[in-house]
């Protein structure tokens, strides 16, 4: 896997538990906050798909969103 390196500040009680959570886990903390970033990704994908068919719902008919892939967003959503 290939990484990178950065430098940023953090709150400290946020790295504090991030370094708990990663002794008790058996993980390092780079695992956990990669796996917090990718939550929290999939978390705000899944939240504007559902905004955006929101407001696809009050432009077309439900023929047309369903034509338009609802089953696919189902999958994502579920």
């Amino acid at each position: 896997m290939n990484t990178t390196t950065f430098t940023s500040t953090i709150n400290p009680d946020s790295l504090a538990w991030a370094t708990e959570y990663a002794e008790q886990a058996n993980k390092t903390r780079r695992e956990v906050l990669e796996e917090a970033i990718e939550t929290y990704r999939e978390l705000k994908t899944k939240s504007l798909l559902k905004e955006s068919f929101t407001r696809i719902a009050q432009d077309m008919n439900p023929v047309e969103m369903a034509e338009w892939g609802m089953d696919d967003y189902a999958k994502v959503v579920k």
